[in-house]
């Protein structure tokens, strides 16, 4: 992948603009960027401020609505048939969600001001290449060593991810895999801010060394995992939640689009380095009272 990101998605774009009546295939736009698919969302939301997902539910929606507003008798059924979605319902709270107004009132009575301005930000959309970052941050490439994994997978609202955090230190407090002798990582897979609630997805994961992977087995709970070894940018991080997206975003949009960088096929990971004994003996995820301390890793051939 070359450093011209937005012609990458401007290819991708415009074969989704093509294939509209098509079912969604996210492999299909990532092959076509020549983006790997782990990438293909976080590199969109971090250029273009939406998620790929909420971007075509939009693109979807403004279909539709041309084919109620102007087609009084056509049936919700046909509309979902032709635009590929699952079925009649999810065209129903797809739209809702997307123009502000269900599919049966918007045929009786178009509120077309509303429609007009739902339009708006795909009148200037654009990638974000020429924003630079307020805070620029300092980036190294490393050598990262193939690290096996015992995680918890998170997929769903991000809400209730204190909870997958909380059933996560339990589990690892019950098998002694201290802060001390273990290392902690996040895979990241979604952004909890841009993704929908049922789809954003984050794996909890503790390290295995070959002493503890004998102890550990896979369960309802908990998979097996590996980060595999190679090359990786890696930003050193202190601060907030706020200001850790900031700084994914900074390698997504800035570093990588200013660097002749080709993407390795493995998801962005974090490596906590703040997390302790005690946080683990309290049962409970740590309360944000200091600067978290974290290591962002973006696997990079």
């Amino acid at each position: 992948m070359s450093h011209r990101l937005d012609q990458a998605f401007e290819r991708a774009l415009a074969y989704l603009d093509q294939h509209l009546n098509e079912p969604f295939d996210l492999q299909v736009l990532a092959e076509i960027a020549h983006i790997p698919r782990c990438h293909f969302d976080p590199l969109f939301t971090a250029l273009y401020h939406m998620s790929i997902d909420a971007y075509v539910e939009l693109l979807k929606s403004l279909e539709a609505a041309h084919l109620l507003g102007f087609g009084k008798q056509v049936s919700l059924a046909t509309i979902a048939a032709k635009l590929a979605y699952r079925n009649e319902q999810h065209f129903i709270e797809s739209f809702t969600r997307s123009i502000g107004q269900s599919p049966e009132s918007f045929q009786q009575a178009p509120d077309w001001g509303n429609f007009f301005a739902k339009q708006q930000p795909l009148k200037s959309f654009q990638a974000d290449v020429s924003q630079q970052s307020e805070q620029s941050y300092s980036v190294d490439i490393v050598s990262f060593d193939a690290q096996s994994l015992a995680v918890m997978e998170h997929h769903g609202d991000p809400a209730l991810l204190p909870q997958t955090i909380a059933r996560f230190i339990e589990w690892r407090r019950q098998f002694a895999l201290s802060p001390t002798n273990c290392r902690t990582f996040n895979l990241l897979y979604s952004s909890p801010e841009l993704s929908a609630k049922t789809q954003y997805r984050i794996d909890i994961g503790v390290s295995l060394n070959a002493e503890t992977q004998a102890l550990v087995s896979e369960s309802s709970q908990i998979m097996l995992k590996s980060i595999p070894q190679g090359r990786c940018a890696m930003i050193k991080y202190s601060g907030d939640d706020i200001g850790l997206t900031a700084a994914i975003d900074y390698l997504y949009r800035d570093w990588v689009n200013a660097n002749d960088i080709t993407l390795r096929n493995y998801p962005l990971f974090l490596e906590r380095l703040d997390i302790n004994d005690n946080e683990l003996a309290q049962h409970q995820p740590r309360q944000a009272l200091h600067p978290q301390q974290v290591l962002i890793y973006l696997p990079v051939v």
